[in-house]
């Protein structure tokens, strides 16, 4: 038995960018997604900000005692121009307020579309 017989393994596996790449999403590429008919464009740079991850599970883990954590979470997200287009298009044109339903409504298309362009991220 011969103890080299593993050691070369299949040539293809040992060439840099050999391995089809097909899941993987793109990375670096500022993404659009509309939501409420609102054209939103995400960075995905500022997905790499621990503070913003901590924020994004304080709201998931436990929405309804850490539903002001929606508010860093969004500002982080989002441009203070698109942050505020959002705003704008939820508010409510009678009371001029911003529901809470409205907000959660949003998030949960936000994710939606997210997670139709990118299901494996």
């Amino acid at each position: 038995m011969s103890r080299n017989r593993h050691r070369s393994g299949n040539p293809a596996n040992n060439v840099p960018g050999s391995r089809p790449q097909d899941h993987k999403p793109a990375q670096g590429k500022p993404r659009t997604v509309t939501v409420k008919g609102l054209v939103l464009t995400l960075d995905p740079a500022k997905l790499n900000d621990w503070e913003l991850m901590e924020s994004l599970y304080d709201l998931q883990s436990d929405p309804q005692n850490n539903a002001l954590s929606v508010v860093p979470f969004l500002r982080g997200m989002f441009s203070a121009k698109d942050y505020g287009r959002i705003k704008n298009r939820l508010r409510d044109p009678e009371t001029g307020r911003i529901t809470g339903d409205a907000m959660g409504e949003f998030l949960q298309e936000l994710f939606a579309r997210l997670n139709e362009e990118s299901p494996n991220s």
